[in-house]
């Protein structure tokens, strides 16, 4: 790991020579590295792909807090729909360091041929990553595979290309990937076969579902690629769903290792070392960032028996937490706290917890009232930037879940199909198997015709895998990419509400004093009709909005179209 950090240093500094600047029309000397000291040995090629990792990131808690899991206190202005063109990311720097790196790695003839197509298939991996995330933005995209120079003013100063011929490039990026980077490699860290094919399984997935929500044409090709990738992992990865036999704590405790080397789910993950590169999110989960899931995420966990809360009788109501949490999947509790005391130590041993921004005294605090614990760990809190928790980036339980949809969305998901897919997410903790003849809809189903949420309504098999999903990936920055791939912007305008303040008002300190007796519903607090916490009623008092005429992507910055007149704007971000 140590030597994974020279070469970044070390790629970084030679990146600096290739572009100081993000704007898509600056360029840069092409001569600084491509003179004859550089590209003639494996370390050259290590040295540049090593700096492109900077690209994953595994620090997703909060990536949730822009779709309907997640609550901020102050809303995000992509769930409320008012962000504007300034909202979204264009910088293209990345994407020429890729084509820099695919134009000169091979001017050398003593490194050997193999050698030199794995770091090509790295950078095929990056460029596939890079773009596909700016395709998720902006639809169409100024895209290019070469390096461009001052001469190339057709495409500097062109319109964007369509997103399916764009794809068509991220396609074939991926498959040769798939082919060219070994399944195994000696620096822990680095990218390997499998990732190639679960980066493929993910980027198809998203891709076939769009153009089929979406109405675009051609999805059978990109969701038979997600489906082929995902299962070619499945039969020859060697990887499986983590467990130690422990359904009340195993999946918890995949997020909170400090190492994941040789973890058995763990396809890719990020590296942290004491004294090297450490993180510092897991003591901002404690200390200041107060977010919490929503109700709307809770109520989606099924009970025990496998039944949603309006068909299970095991249910009991929300009128405490301690109520709602009974008798429910036991991921529940293990993504979010659950009522009582001595959950965060170093001196809060006795503070109740979950507890809202309102009560009294210091202390952790939560949005919602149901506060996220995915990814803590106590021992990690006071580390300051050095904590050392391993983040997964891919892990097979996701690509299980991509192959059950993708397989459900092709009509081909027979009974042997959820039994190597969802049924092994749900052994790890317990929950009864998935039986398709057994499926019932959810009486409170949003994905239905009469809920409105959706242009059509979708199978109960893809709503049940749809709900394996939500809940499986919590927390992980999957489910504002769902909802828009999916066509369910809609599902935004929701009202956003926490738990009900009943079950909070009447709590006490350890010492029996009150905590929210100084709370006054509708000034500090706002209610619904039922009684649930109501997060955003006075900030938003009209409610949230989401325009499918516009919103399903990102305005093209309009900066970067008084510069180039013809890069066309995206429909409803005219103005």
């Amino acid at each position: 790991m140590k030597k994974m950090r020279k070469y970044i240093c070390l790629s970084l500094t030679l990146l600096l020579a290739v572009a100081c600047n993000d704007s898509f029309l600056e360029k840069y000397p092409l001569d600084e590295l491509t003179n004859e000291t550089f590209w003639q040995s494996e370390n050259d090629l290590k040295a540049y792909t090593a700096g492109l990792y900077t690209i994953l990131d595994g620090e997703t808690v909060w990536d949730d807090d822009r779709s309907d899991n997640q609550a901020t206190q102050s809303y995000n202005s992509v769930v409320a729909g008012q962000h504007t063109v300034s909202t979204g990311t264009w910088s293209w720097s990345y994407l020429r360091k890729c084509n820099f790196f695919l134009e000169n790695y091979d001017k050398s003839d003593k490194v050997p041929e193999d050698v030199k197509n794995t770091y090509k298939g790295e950078v095929l991996f990056f460029r596939a990553l890079f773009t596909f995330g700016r395709i998720k933005s902006y639809g169409d995209i100024p895209f290019t595979t070469k390096v461009l120079s001052n001469t190339d003013e057709d495409v500097l100063y062109g319109d964007r290309m369509p997103r399916k011929e764009v794809m068509k490039q991220v396609l074939s990026d991926l498959n040769e990937a798939v082919n060219s980077i070994p399944p195994n490699r000696s620096d822990e860290g680095r990218l390997t076969k499998w990732a190639a094919l679960a980066l493929k399984s993910r980027i198809c997935l998203h891709e076939g579902t769009f153009r089929k929500y979406h109405k675009l044409g051609d999805e059978a090709e990109f969701l038979n690629a997600a489906a082929d990738a995902a299962k070619a992992l499945i039969d020859g990865g060697g990887f499986s769903i983590y467990s130690t036999g422990k359904a009340d704590k195993d999946y918890r405790n995949l997020f909170t290792q400090l190492s994941l080397k040789g973890n058995s789910e763990a396809i890719l993950y990020k590296k942290y070392v004491s004294g090297e590169k450490g993180h510092n999110f897991i003591r901002y989960m404690k200390e200041s960032h107060k977010d919490g899931l929503t109700k709307d995420m809770v109520e989606d966990y099924l009970c025990t028996d496998g039944k949603p809360i309006g068909l299970s009788s095991l249910y009991q109501g929300d009128e405490t937490l301690e109520k709602e949490f009974q008798d429910r999947d036991p991921r529940l509790t293990q993504t979010i706290i659950p009522p009582g005391i001595g959950f965060f130590f170093e001196g809060d041993e006795n503070e109740v917890v979950p507890r809202l921004p309102l009560a009294k005294g210091i202390g952790s605090a939560t949005t919602t009232g149901y506060h996220i614990i995915k990814m803590f760990d106590n021992d990690e809190t006071q580390k300051y930037d050095e904590a050392e928790t391993d983040l997964h980036l891919f892990r097979y339980a996701e690509v299980l879940l991509i192959y059950a949809e993708a397989m459900a969305e092709l009509g081909k998901a027979d009974q042997a199909v959820i039994d190597l897919t969802i049924n092994k997410i749900r052994a790890r903790v317990g929950m009864p198997a998935m039986i398709i003849s057994s499926l019932q809809r959810d009486p409170n189903s949003d994905m239905t015709s009469g809920a409105g949420y959706l242009d059509s309504e979708v199978s109960v098999l893809i709503e049940e895998i749809r709900r394996e999903r939500r809940i499986e990936l919590a927390c992980e920055g999957f489910r504002y990419d769902d909802l828009m791939r999916w066509r369910a912007g809609k599902f935004l305008t929701k009202t956003t509400l926490g738990a009900k303040w009943n079950a909070f008002k009447d709590k006490e300190t350890v010492d029996g004093d009150p905590i929210y007796d100084h709370v006054v519903v509708g000034t500090d607090v706002y209610l619904d009709a039922n009684g649930y916490m109501d997060l955003y009623k006075k900030q938003l008092p009209n409610g949230k909005v989401f325009d499918p005429n516009k919103h399903y992507y990102f305005g093209i910055p309009l900066g970067e179209i008084a510069l180039n007149p013809n890069l066309s704007q995206n429909p409803g971000w005219e103005n």
